[in-house]
């Protein structure tokens, strides 16, 4: 699979993950596990979308905040 495709399908994930966490919100319910699957997509959709735009210093620290929580 190319890298568009890759970062087309993690768009896809993130946007209907954002939906379940937007509706866990609004129902009070936690939503800890779907933040830390957020987290490791938003950093996979920044790596295959524009990998040589981002430092290796800004990689390094989405790669540490997706353990953070």
């Amino acid at each position: 699979m190319s890298k568009i495709k890759l970062a087309i399908n993690v768009k896809r994930e993130l946007k209907k993950l954002n939906h379940e966490i937007d509706l866990k919100i609004i129902k009070g319910l936690p939503y800890r596990a779907e933040a830390r699957r957020h987290r490791f997509l938003t950093t996979q959709f920044y790596t295959f979308s524009s990998p040589s735009r981002i430092s290796f210093f800004r990689r390094t620290l989405h790669i540490f905040a997706s353990f953070v929580l």
